[in-house]
């Protein structure tokens, strides 16, 4: 069996400055690992970092100190291309704003998620799109672009865009702020069922206490909650 984290943060911090101000410190010495399959939350008060702590395991930020290791690859002195490739690998990412390419269908969105390393044949790509776009509650919507989706139907989206190439974790950040209390529950419930490892923030303690293993970023660390 594997037991080797798919995340690993070992003593991260993480500040932020401003031309003529002195930093102001977002993470401080952070330990933290996420198990294969592990599903986990993370909640804290708006401005604790929660989005700066996703960005530093997806690798679109480096840390001031310490080192993150995703799926078993160390970021440590990589470049900007390097960690790029070690996310189209091993990491799902799933934005509370809009990442999603203007110009393609939500189906053609999902399509070239499947390119980056799923073993799906181009001829089956449209059939398994609309599959994962149903998953979420949007298949109806395959061929809209996303100027054309509401706020909620654009992070459901994003979310079938994220597991299309069954990465080794998910990070998923308040990917459901836009949607109703039910719909939320039953989109979380789904993001659930996916057999990868699954780190999700949100305000909502509801959503959160949906798995067992739940997290809360206070005073620049993570602590179990």
């Amino acid at each position: 069996m594997n037991t080797r984290p798919v995340v690993r943060l070992t003593g991260v911090s993480k500040s932020f400055s401003m031309p003529g101000a002195p930093p102001i410190a977002v993470l401080n010495g952070v330990d933290f690992t996420l198990q294969p399959g592990e599903k986990a939350s993370l909640t804290g008060p708006s401005g604790s970092g929660k989005s700066t702590l996703l960005a530093l395991i997806a690798g679109l930020l480096e840390p001031d100190s310490g080192t993150v290791e995703v799926g078993g690859e160390s970021l440590a002195s990589r470049s900007e291309y390097q960690r790029a490739e070690v996310r189209a690998r091993t990491t799902g990412i799933a934005l509370q704003s809009d990442n999603l390419i203007p110009f393609l269908s939500a189906r053609e969105n999902v399509e070239l998620a499947l390119g980056f390393g799923s073993d799906v044949t181009r001829r089956r790509a449209p059939t398994v799109a609309r599959e994962l776009l149903e998953r979420f509650g949007v298949g109806h919507r395959a061929d809209h672009v996303p100027r054309h989706l509401s706020g909620g139907e654009a992070q459901r989206v994003a979310l079938a865009v994220a597991i299309a190439n069954r990465p080794a974790v998910l990070l998923a950040d308040e990917v459901v702020a836009q949607l109703d209390a039910e719909t939320a529950a039953r989109v979380i419930d789904e993001v659930l069922t996916v057999d990868i490892a699954v780190l999700y923030i949100t305000h909502d303690v509801a959503l959160a206490d949906r798995v067992t293993t739940r997290y809360e970023l206070v005073d620049h660390r993570v602590r179990p909650r």
